[in-house]
């Protein structure tokens, strides 16, 4: 704690120090006036930005459905009617880092019935930036890629959006934003309303029919919402001077009675807490064209219960649990160009508290208080990277340093008894990267590129005390190495445009679940080798003027190098299948459509020692559309046009607070699903 407190002592005191010396390099020229010219993000072949307006075209239930949908490298795991999953190439979970304008966002469930991206309303974003691999040296724990949702800014004058939605199966939506103010100072307010009832899927099964045997819903659980959430947001923007920037930010989000069937227990009541400070001075000197200082608070307070299920299995009473993780964090950055390269480098850091304990229903008593241990998680990096062209040739170069450690401040009753007595770890972590880019024309270019990126253990894999003396974390695993190698082709003309990628990632201390096979033997976390390769490839070609057709593939295979207690299986788990898209695109000034066949192979190459399921391949159809008429936009759409009963992917994960072990239920897909909204913008 001491040591965090000196760091967010340090932040300030560098950000006073900077602050002083870029406004001595403002007010030294005080007649010179610069034109700051925007230019659009360099190409990159390891990311991609999905912008708000393509995002209402979707159905936009959750943002892990959206980027299932647009890239076809990407797959949602499954959950409920909301609070999805999305891996990327393989990598999802803790081995994908998501963050919220560059704040590192997690949720609160040692079950992960909570993942970071249902804790951001889509009215709230602006665009969605995907970098694949471990080639970004500015984001901490990026294993194997990271999502950085970027919210909307306030603007000058007076603008906004009204926006309510609707769908089958009970699905309503209403949300607006208005922003509005002068050269010096900008607000902005918004606010969005969401519910659903359970949906069904094709073969007409209900949304509470897929939970699992140990904890059915009760009948009053099969008539309840899938869902109901609301979140309200505001930002206050002040600029002083033409180049001095305050931005202010915070949200808050509330969801109840979220329907969790893939586990024991939903979600009775969840808070969600965020909020940023960011200071930005552009071109203050010499020795920088942009100058960034961030402070940000993400808090969710997470609340399950089984008071909708019936007491099939043990216990024999209902429960309920109250956990909260606290991420406060910060950076400084400064970008700077010189006449041999650009630089972007920094400091950032970041203080998480997980704490979690469960309670009986019937008396009230604590019924474990050691659930998640009261643990401190603390990250300080430094970073720097270089971007130079050289005639043809792009070179593109990071390193990065995190100083990690965690201590869980309870006693580690499980995990003592299991002979294991360490309650506290560090960790150093170098990593970094080389990509180069040649440019073979104008118009396509060849790109590559090896990284190494690492994550850490969260709480739960190191010191979760489940009620189960055979079930708990493990304080001794390590951290997770990611070596990987891409590769690249990509290029445009005026009818078409072609992108081709490949990978191998070679990962050292891979973490992995450890199931309890016989009586003696213990649930846990443990370390193993593996590696995961894959490909993707997207052709998009103009057949007439506005109409263009889209042909998209992804696979991805991993296998296991070394072997967890117990698990003879080779395949790697959480790997999906062979992803196709052959797509439609119709795009007029006023009016676009997209009609699309998406199709899964077999999931045949499934870890089935872990408890993963040998899944059918699938084939749907979906149809959207959008219509702009002055002020107003009216999007149309229906998925799962021919009403296909499938699952969309497979997951091995635990429910570590109900303890149904590493068989967790497969939920399938809705049924045909129609959705529209009408958008008024101005």
């Amino acid at each position: 704690m001491k040591l965090f407190k000196m760091g967010i002592s340090s932040l300030f005191v560098m950000s006073v120090f900077f602050g002083a010396t870029q406004l001595t390099f403002l007010y030294a020229e005080p007649i010179r006036l610069e034109t700051i010219v925007v230019t659009a993000p360099k190409e990159e072949g390891d990311g991609k930005s999905i912008e708000s307006q393509t995002l209402k075209t979707h159905k936009v239930v959750d943002l892990a459905e959206i980027l299932s949908d647009e890239m076809i490298e990407a797959t949602m795991i499954r959950k409920g009617g909301y609070g999805n999953e999305v891996s990327i190439r393989g990598f999802g979970q803790s081995n994908l880092r998501v963050l919220i304008d560059d704040g590192l966002l997690e949720g609160a469930c040692g079950s992960r019935k909570d993942p970071s991206l249902s804790h951001i309303n889509m009215l709230t974003v602006d665009k969605i930036e995907v970098k694949q691999g471990p080639f970004d040296v500015t984001k901490a724990g990026a294993l194997g890629g990271s999502l950085n949702v970027v919210t909307k800014k306030p603007q000058e004058g007076f603008h906004g959006e009204i926006i309510p939605k609707g769908g089958s199966y009970g699905f309503r939506s209403g949300g607006f934003y208005f922003t509005g103010g002068n050269n010096k100072v900008q607000g902005l307010i918004g606010y969005n309303y969401s519910e659903s009832d359970q949906y069904e899927d094709g073969d007409g099964n209900k949304l509470w029919s897929f939970a699992p045997g140990g904890r059915p819903y009760n009948a009053d659980g099969m008539q309840m919402k899938a869902f109901e959430k609301q979140d309200v947001w505001g930002k206050l923007q002040l600029t002083p001077t033409e180049n001095h920037t305050i931005l202010l930010s915070y949200t808050y989000g509330h969801g109840e009675d979220i329907m969790a069937p893939r586990v024991g227990m939903d979600i009775e009541d969840e808070k969600t807490y965020l909020s940023r400070a960011d200071y930005i001075i552009t071109d203050p000197g010499r020795f920088s064209n942009k100058l960034t200082f961030s402070f940000y608070r993400n808090k969710v307070e997470h609340n399950p219960y089984d008071k909708y299920r019936d007491l099939v299995g043990s216990p024999s009473f209902h429960r309920h649990n109250d956990v909260t993780s606290t991420i406060t964090g910060g950076k400084i950055e400064n970008e700077q160009s010189t006449n041999f390269a650009t630089f972007t480098y920094g400091i950032d850091m970041y203080k998480r508290n997980w704490e979690g304990d469960m309670y009986r229903d019937d008396t009230g008593a604590v019924f474990d208080d050691e659930l998640i241990p009261d643990v401190d998680t603390y990250n300080y990096g430094v970073y720097i990277k270089a971007d130079k062209d050289i005639d043809k040739w792009s070179l593109d170069v990071g390193l990065r340093y995190d100083r990690f450690k965690t201590e869980a401040d309870e006693d580690l009753k499980q995990s003592l008894a299991a002979g294991i007595t360490t309650n506290k770890n560090k960790d150093n972590l170098p990593g970094g990267y080389l990509s180069v880019k040649y440019r073979v024309t104008d118009s396509s270019y060849i790109f590559g590129g090896i990284g190494r990126s690492i994550r850490t253990p969260t709480s739960v894999e190191r010191y979760l005390q489940s009620p189960s003396p055979y079930f708990h974390g493990n304080p001794d695993i390590d951290p997770t190495k990611n070596t990987e190698f891409d590769i690249g082709f990509q290029a445009t003309g005026k009818r078409y445009s072609l992108k081709i990628k490949g990978f191998y990632s070679d990962l050292d201390d891979y973490i992995y679940q450890q199931g309890k096979q016989t009586a003696a033997s213990h649930q846990t976390w443990t370390n193993i080798d593996a590696h995961l390769y894959g490909a993707d490839v997207k052709a998009v070609v103009d057949i007439i003027s506005d109409l263009s057709v889209e042909v998209a593939a992804a696979y991805q295979r991993g296998r296991k190098d070394s072997q967890p207690e117990m698990n003879n299986d080779k395949d790697l788990a959480q790997v999906p299948p062979l992803k196709a898209r052959l797509a439609l695109h119709y795009d007029h000034s006023n009016f676009l459509g997209t009609l699309e066949w998406i199709h899964s192979e077999d999931a045949e190459e499934v870890d089935v020692d872990a408890g993963e399921q040998r899944l059918d391949g699938w084939d749907v159809v979906n149809f959207r559309s959008g219509y702009n008429y002055k002020m107003l936009t009216l999007n149309v759409g229906v998925e799962n046009i021919f009403d296909k009963h499938y699952a969309v992917a497979n997951s091995y994960e635990w429910d570590v607070v109900s303890g149904s072990g590493a068989h967790p239920a497969i939920v399938y897909e809705p049924g045909r699903f129609f959705y529209a909204s009408i958008s008024c913008k101005f």
